[in-house]
């Protein structure tokens, strides 16, 4: 099989992202009324759907930036950093909770693959900082976005 190259790699990003959401949103009773019971919060699927788009649209925009050499490879390593990490965490909370986390199907067979393609194929082309540093902005986003979601 023929070696991905860095841009091929970068437009499986968004299908991935798609596909995540099409499971939270029809996984059970979906992740919004999941994530409401599990933290006892009120978060609605309007706040879903808000932090999703927007989400998705920045992941779409960088992916296509970085297409037409308009951005650094690093967002991709931190995408890829990002999506392994919520990758993780889905089946880790639903152990924690003892619950089924809406999306960690697709998180343990989409989102960690992709995330180890990144590692494997985008981080060598990074230096060794910046490796670290797309980890770590990788983890500040899922946290934020949880407690964004967790406040809403």
């Amino acid at each position: 099989m023929k070696k991905l190259k860095p841009k091929q790699i970068a437009w499986l990003i968004p299908p991935a992202y798609l596909l995540h959401l099409i499971d939270e949103y029809f996984s059970g009773a979906g992740f919004n009324n999941w994530y409401s019971s599990v933290f006892q919060v009120d978060f609605t699927i309007n706040d879903f759907i808000t932090i999703n788009s927007v989400g998705f649209a920045v992941t779409v925009l960088i992916v296509i930036l970085y297409s037409f050499n308009k951005t650094n490879i690093f967002l991709i390593a931190m995408l890829g950093s990002l999506f392994f990490i919520n990758g993780l965490v889905h089946p880790f909370v639903s152990i924690v909770t003892a619950t089924y986390s809406p999306g960690t199907l697709t998180g343990v067979l989409i989102y960690l693959p992709l995330g180890f393609l990144i590692f494997k194929n985008i981080f060598p082309l990074l230096p060794e900082q910046q490796r670290s540093l797309s980890v770590v902005t990788g983890f500040v986003i899922q946290l934020i976005v949880a407690l964004i979601a967790f406040n809403m």
